[in-house]
């Protein structure tokens, strides 16, 4: 049985027709799209808040560093609690508007001086830790050696100092009478604040989408500041109720 001329200018009709051809390639392309906007909108969250650490583990050990008073005697510095809560609560609101409840943040006091006994030629000594939402502390003695090697390691390492506080640089002067001079220097070192902060990050999608839900990544940094006070030694004293005294008797 042959087509009808009607059916025929129809089928012919539909072959011309490209809006349904639009439609299938939106359906799908759609999801591959969206794909690819939430991961470029992921990654950019996620920068934001690597980035937001970084500025809280500055803020923790300069802020901490900057002390200047509240010591035993005028011009000694001091650290009570109410100070050291103040400087987690500022930083801790440069995370904003990220969640904060899984930002553990650790601010320590350690002295790095000579010792011709350990293998870097220096030490590092604890002399207190204090630590915020289940932070981990320094520890003030490792196998039972209170002075620890100022050994370089990559952050986040509670055990340990870098070398860039210790070893010898080279450094080129310029003389007088023309020419330049090559010596190297050894850092001056003495007190140091340390700030580690780690931070569990949940995307954003997985945070909203139950069943996206997967294992929080952790992002880790680690901050250095030469305590500022010049009184010697240039020590920012223990008056803390929380954290741990490494020099107990003694603030």
């Amino acid at each position: 049985m042959s087509a009808s001329p009607a059916q025929l200018r129809d089928a012919r009709a539909l072959l011309r027709e490209e809006r349904a051809f639009a439609a299938v390639e939106f359906a799908l392309m759609l999801p591959l799209v969206l794909v690819i906007y939430l991961g470029l909108a992921e990654l950019a969250l996620g920068q934001r808040a690597s980035q937001r650490l970084d500025l809280v583990a500055h803020t923790l050990s300069d802020l901490t560093a900057q002390q200047l008073t509240g010591g035993s005697f005028s011009g000694q510095a001091g650290m009570d609690e109410t100070t050291i809560q103040a400087i987690f609560s500022a930083a801790t609101t440069l995370m904003s508007p990220l969640p904060t409840t899984n930002l553990k943040m650790t601010i320590s006091e350690v002295t790095v001086s000579a010792d011709a006994t350990q293998t870097s030629g220096f030490k590092a000594s604890v002399n207190w830790t204090i630590a915020k939402n289940s932070g981990t502390l320094r520890p003030c003695k490792i196998n039972n050696v209170a002075k620890l090697n100022a050994a370089d390691v990559a952050p986040v390492d509670p055990n340990s100092m870098p070398t860039s506080y210790t070893s010898a640089k080279s450094v080129t002067l310029s003389n007088a009478g023309g020419g330049t001079t090559t010596t190297s220097v050894t850092p001056t070192v003495g007190s140091i604040i340390v700030a580690d902060v780690i931070y569990s990050y949940q995307p954003s999608f997985s945070r909203t989408i139950t069943w996206m839900k997967t294992a929080a990544p952790q992002m880790s940094r680690t901050s250095y500041s030469p305590v500022r006070n010049t009184y010697s030694p240039n020590h920012v004293q223990y008056y803390m109720t929380s954290g741990t005294n490494c020099t107990p008797g003694t603030p």
